[in-house]
């Protein structure tokens, strides 16, 4: 990563530069550049290539029959089971006392390659746990926004509580620690699935993070600066993919963008967001930016993006408390009055928008949604993150 190159997704295309910040920009074309993303293998000629087995996993926390979770000022203090389910049949029943590393709280629940994650706050220490088993704890009272297993260990990167500053640790013990600085992405966006805010490039370990008017980079703990800013120019996103780094901002292609996202992936990369061209309202949307010069609409609301190769799906909500999903094979389909916890509680894959609401009627029982089928859980409370894994099929 000495060699840094810093893509900007600008005004109406791309500009490249190179590190040094004050040399000039790379040639090519710059009305739309492929700039491509990480490198992927070919398939091997003559065999297609296997597809991959798809399993859900979801996590749910059950309370006794009776108690009204979403009423009663004790929760949080009556005992409760969570529970991690594969293709619908529960794997791990964890049942909650005064001394477990977990918590009702779902924004604190993360599922990693079959796997339930946990995070739970105890007087002046964060606890880490993983399938029910303490892992680690550390002083502070933090929140993970990136967690990433590398064998037997654990990297996390965490946010304090109040205010602002990181710490970015190795099975507890701090790698890097910066009082102000803010990282991008964290493990409820869609766009940083499944690890969040730290994740890998190639076999690098990488996060991006703003401290005053610099955006920084972090290559396997090593810090480069990736662009100076000005106070408000409105950069909304940095990732680093393919030993490159991805800046998006908010004047991309004439428009002001709203709450935009890159996602990159292996065949190029991906920008969704809320596009506004000089209206009151606009509309969320997706594109291929180094592909395409204008933007699909999926939806008028400004909505929360799920995107797939195999489809683009929204997730709006009014201010009822329904919600309205869109996708290829479903324009508006309302659901009635519910709660929708984390955008965790939702994910794409296969051409399918899969989704974990709870009735705010607490006499209903939680609700998953994978495409089209419906699946009702029989139990006294809510879903709090589903998530779906590949696996190639043995031969």
């Amino acid at each position: 990563m000495r060699n840094k190159t810093v893509l900007f997704l600008l005004l109406g295309g791309i500009l490249v530069a190179c590190s040094p910040l004050d040399e000039p920009p790379s040639g090519g074309d710059r009305r739309r550049p492929d700039i491509g993303g990480p490198s992927v293998a070919p398939d091997a000629p003559g065999q297609p290539a296997p597809k991959p087995d798809t399993i859900l996993y979801y996590s749910a926390v059950r309370f006794p029959d009776g108690y009204d979770w979403q009423r009663d000022s004790a929760y949080g203090s009556v005992p409760f089971e969570l529970i991690l389910y594969r293709d619908d049949a529960p794997v791990l029943t964890l049942a909650w006392d005064t001394e477990a590393c977990f918590g009702p709280d779902p924004d604190r629940h993360h599922l990693l390659g079959g796997h339930l994650y946990t995070e739970r706050l105890n007087g002046a220490q964060t606890r880490v746990g993983c399938d029910g088993e303490e892992l680690f704890r550390f002083d502070g009272r933090e929140f993970l926004v990136g967690l990433l297993p590398d064998g037997t260990d654990l990297y996390t990167l965490s946010r304090n509580t109040s205010g602002s500053g990181f710490s970015y640790r190795k099975n507890g013990e701090i790698l890097m620690e910066k009082p102000s600085g803010i990282p991008y992405g964290d493990l409820s966006d869609p766009s940083y699935a499944p690890t969040g805010a730290l994740y890998r490039d190639g076999r690098a370990i990488v996060f991006c993070y703003r401290q005053g008017t610099a955006l920084y980079q972090v290559v396997d703990g090593r810090q480069d600066i990736v662009a100076n800013q000005t106070v408000d120019n409105g950069i909304l996103d940095c990732k680093v993919g393919g030993g490159q780094a991805f800046v998006l901002r908010r004047d991309y292609l004439s428009q002001q963008l709203r709450d935009g996202r890159i996602w990159l992936l292996p065949t190029g990369s991906v920008v969704t967001g809320y596009f506004l061209s000089g209206q009151i309202k606009g509309y969320s949307g997706w594109m291929e930016a180094d592909r395409e010069a204008f933007p699909r609409q999926i939806c008028r609301e400004e909505a929360l993006i799920y995107y797939s190769p195999e489809g683009v799906f929204a997730l709006a909500e009014d201010a009822a408390g329904s919600h309205r999903w869109y996708g290829p094979d479903a324009f508006g389909s309302i659901l009635p009055h519910s709660l929708f916890f984390s955008p965790k509680c939702a994910s794409a894959s296969d051409g399918k928008l899969i989704l974990a609401l709870t009735p705010a009627d607490t006499s209903q029982p939680p609700r998953l949604l994978v495409g089209t089928r419906e699946k009702k859980l029989m139990l006294n409370g809510y879903v709090s993150a589903v998530a779906v894994e590949l696996s190639l099929p043995a031969s």
